[in-house]
């Protein structure tokens, strides 16, 4: 065993599939590179959209001097999450311009298409059930796109970023504080 090659990998497969196929793909795929700058955002937007929301019920519940502080807090997260939102708007509109190179190139742009639409409108209304079965369909072809679990610090980076804009912004709009 002293002389076996530690350095070459077989490639994992599944359904007749290299389960590694993102790795190679990823770099030459500029939707798949897209998709995984769009997950991150989404992630760390929603993390913003919770955090606005107990700063939220804290003012609403603050009283005296305390209220100010509050509205200071509250005003820095609602500006964070809009940071981050518009960076996520501004990668969906790159959308159109992004060629796919692959199956899986095809599969990211539609899940970006299908998760931007998740909260806005009914999921059931035409064309999002066919737009879903079209995605579903490219997935057993080509297989789904294993979008990577962000670390908590990366999350927590992210997120201390878009503070820092939205008080960067709140501070312009009240110079008096």
């Amino acid at each position: 065993m002293a002389d076996s090659d530690h350095s070459t990998t077989v490639p994992p497969v599944t359904n007749g599939k290299t389960a590694n196929a993102l790795n190679r793909l990823s770099d030459a795929d500029p939707a798949i590179l897209l998709l995984r700058d769009w997950s991150r955002v989404q992630q760390v937007s929603g993390v913003l959209c919770r955090l606005q929301q107990r700063l939220e019920r804290r003012l609403l519940d603050a009283q005296g001097s305390e209220t100010m502080d509050r509205q200071v807090a509250y005003s820095i997260a609602c500006q964070a999450e809009v940071e981050a939102t518009t960076v996520a708007l501004k990668l969906q509109d790159r959308l159109p311009a992004v060629r796919a190179r692959s199956l899986l190139g095809i599969v990211a742009k539609l899940e970006i298409i299908a998760g931007a639409d998740r909260d806005i409108d009914d999921p059931t209304d035409f064309p999002w059930p066919h737009i879903a079965s079209v995605l579903d369909d490219l997935k057993d072809i080509a297989g789904s796109l294993p979008l990577e679990r962000l670390r908590r610090s990366a999350i927590h980076e992210d997120c201390r970023r878009y503070q820092a804009m939205g008080a960067n912004v709140v501070k312009s709009a009240n110079p008096e504080r």
